[in-house]
This record gives structure tokens, C-alpha cells and sequence, in this order.
């Protein structure tokens, strides 16, 4: 297997495509982080806002902890420790549905629908930061780059829990 990516000579690059989003994300966390807390809204970790954003997006349906896990690719154990420190908090409650009993639906407080509120602020206000100078074609090839990487993660992954899959099966059989 080869370790080196193979690289079209004519671009040049410094850095993997890899670390480079992983270096934003991080700048990204870290700035968000310092505008939250500088807001007043220190109790709210970052991924409490993602999820307090599409539970108010969403809220005319009925959103589950699956659908949670779903929307941001994490697991049950994780969302179910956020889900229950956004409870203890006040930001959400969970309601049972009358369908059935063992299903409890997630939903915005008033509590989270203020933070909901202040934190689409600070939003705002980075992303219109993080644009400036970008002009409208270059904001739409980064949409359209950013798509396709997601596309080739996802196929990437499917290959990986086939394989993954195939691999398990066959050490399966060979212990028969």
C-alpha cells in the first residue's frame, strides 16, 4: 500500500487537505469558544449550540436522541451524556410520546430558545467575519469543494465497513 498521496504536479501544497480542515475546526472552536464565553453563555459547550440549533430548526417535528446521533455522526453513548447535562442544565426536556411510551421526544426549553437566540448571534457574526473579502464565486466553489469531500468521506467509509465487514467474515469462517 502506498503511504504518499499521489499529488498532480501542478498543485502544491504545504499541507494535506486532512490536517488543514482539522487546523480550522479547531481555530473555528477555539474562537466560537472565546465569543461564548465573552456573551455570557459559558455553560454551553459548542455542540450543546449545534444540537440547541436543530432542535429549534426542527422543532415542529418530533426530534429523538436517534436523530441526534443521526444528524451529527455521533454515538448513543455521547448524546446520551450531552442530552442528559442539556436536561439537568434547563436547556431541554424530554417528553414521552403518546404512541409509545418508551420514545421520548426532545425539545427546546425557553431557556434554550433564548440561548438559541444568542448563540445564532454569535454565529452570525463569525461567519460574516470569516467571509469578508471572499467574493460570491469563491464562497460557492468552497460549497461545492466542501461537498465533494464529503461525498468521498462517505464513500470512503462504506468502503471501509465493507471491508471491515468482509474481514470479519472471513476470520469467522476460517475458525469453522
Amino acid at each position: 500500500m502506498k503511504c504518499e498521496p499521489e499529488i498532480p504536479r501542478e498543485i502544491n501544497r504545504s499541507i494535506p487537505v486532512g490536517p488543514m480542515i482539522h487546523k480550522m475546526d479547531r481555530m473555528l472552536s477555539r474562537n466560537m469558544a472565546s465569543q461564548v464565553r465573552a456573551a455570557g453563555l459559558d455553560e454551553l459547550t459548542q455542540m450543546h449550540g449545534w444540537i440547541i440549533r436543530y432542535l429549534y430548526e426542527n422543532r415542529e417535528e418530533e426530534i429523538f436522541q436517534k436523530d441526534i446521533e443521526k444528524f451529527f455522526s455521533i454515538g448513543r453513548s455521547a448524546v446520551t451524556n450531552i442530552i442528559q447535562l442539556m436536561e439537568k442544565k434547563g436547556f431541554i426536556v424530554r417528553e414521552s410520546v403518546s404512541s409509545d411510551a418508551r420514545l421520548k421526544r426532545v425539545k427546546l426549553t425557553e431557556k434554550g430558545i433564548g440561548s438559541y437566540e444568542m448563540f445564532e448571534c454569535l454565529i452570525s457574526r463569525l461567519d460574516r467575519e470569516l467571509i469578508q473579502g471572499i467574493t460570491e464565486e469563491e464562497l460557492n466553489t468552497f460549497y461545492t469543494v466542501m461537498r465533494k469531500l464529503r461525498d468521498n468521506l462517505e464513500i470512503s467509509q462504506g468502503v471501509r465497513e465493507e471491508d471491515e465487514h468482509a474481514e470479519r467474515t472471513a476470520e469467522g469462517s476460517k475458525g469453522i
